[in-house]
């Protein structure tokens, strides 16, 4: 599993790789030996130290199959000039950190198939040392029951949805047809819904379809693995309707319409102006043309009627800071930018189109809508 730039992961630091730290989570042991408990009594073998031992054994031959897994994202990673932070084994597997600066779709779909690939390699490796005779009697039961474990590990790694290494190819494939990364990463996490879904679906009613029931121990995985991959496309999932929201905001769409009058109007005059362009809001300009205030007309009916023609516009105006204007095309990340830039300094822009301003923004509106 890949994972762009996360922040550092506590654990036990074990060394270094390909210049990523490489962690084992403390829970990685527990898991270890859960494991070997699984695999030294599910075949009804009784519970002697010999049979712990050799459960232990292929549970440390699975998490080295994930580690290797892990390296291969690290390897692809590199391969495309990044920097890989850390490689991690934790109680659920293992997942690779790596620099998502500019992060494409060829980048991101490639590191993350390259981890089910290299478990697909290792099967084909083993079988063929199996087939040609290479492998001792004594081990031909590990070897084996290790390549059909890759098999399962290259599976279910590419099982299309978040947070699966699959999920992050079909994030991938999508971004490169749609040109939008989190269009694509909500498509990928319905995908992670749907294989929690069907996992559970399977260990009900495969043994129904034998005329079985279903048992303990497969219901108990099914929960397991559902609670694992349900939590992780429904924040990604949530994610993305984020950033869908932040890729396509446009400053047009927040906008009202605006004129412009000068600092020593009236206001009457001003409201004069405004009803005659179907004005909802007044941008006030200094001596030099530059906005310098703004006030919304309604506001001019606080304003005595006999008094408008004497009032100077310095009664409604509210300042406006030097340089909060954005232009009427300004639309995706550098909305977000520029809402980053003026949050506490403005509670407005100006909008403008070629240097003529067409409308106001409230700061406001663009917040409550991308968060």
């Amino acid at each position: 599993m890949t994972d762009p730039s996360p922040p550092a992961t506590r654990g036990i630091r074990i060394g270094t790789l390909m210049g990523a730290r490489v962690i084992v989570q403390p829970s990685t042991v527990l898991m270890l030996g859960v494991l070997a408990l699984v695999f030294s009594t599910g075949s009804g073998v009784e519970l002697t130290r010999r049979t712990f031992t050799q459960g232990l054994l292929l549970a440390a031959l699975l998490f080295l199959s994930v580690f290797l897994h892990e390296c291969a994202h690290a390897l692809t990673a590199r391969a495309f000039r990044r920097d890989v932070s850390e490689i991690v084994i934790t109680l659920w597997g293992g997942h690779t950190s790596f620099d998502a600066t500019r992060l494409t779709p060829v980048v991101s779909g490639a590191t993350a198939a390259a981890g089910p690939l290299a478990n697909l390699l290792i099967a084909i490796g083993l079988q063929t040392a199996l087939s040609a005779g290479w492998v001792g009697e004594s081990a031909i039961g590990v070897v084996t029951w290790l390549a059909f474990a890759n098999v399962l590990l290259a599976i279910f790694n590419a099982l299309p949805g978040i947070p699966m290494d699959g999920g992050r190819v079909l994030e991938a494939v999508v971004w490169a047809a749609t040109g939008s990364q989190y269009k694509a990463m909500r498509v990928a996490a319905w995908g992670g819904r749907v294989v929690a879904l069907a996992v559970v679906a399977l260990a009900l009613l495969l043994p129904l379809t034998r005329g079985a029931t279903p048992g303990l121990f497969e219901l108990v995985w099914a929960a397991f693995i559902f609670m694992i991959l349900w939590p992780a496309a429904s924040q990604a999932l949530a994610l993305s309707r984020i950033m869908v929201k932040r890729e396509s905001a446009k400053v047009r769409t927040f906008m009202v319409s605006a004129i412009t009058v000068r600092f020593d109007a009236t206001v009457a005059q001003a409201r004069e102006q405004a009803t005659a362009a179907n004005a909802v809001e007044v941008v006030v300009t200094a001596a030099d043309g530059t906005p310098a205030g703004h006030f919304p007309v309604a506001l001019t009916d606080a304003v005595e009627p006999g008094v408008r023609d004497s009032t100077p516009l310095q009664a409604v105006t509210m300042p406006l800071p030097r340089g909060a204007i954005v232009p009427v095309g300004l639309e995706g990340r550098d909305v977000i930018d520029a809402l980053k830039q003026w949050w506490g300094k403005s509670d407005v822009w100006v909008v403008t189109d070629n240097d003529r301003v067409v409308g106001l923004v409230k700061l406001i509106d663009v917040l409550n809508e991308v968060q």
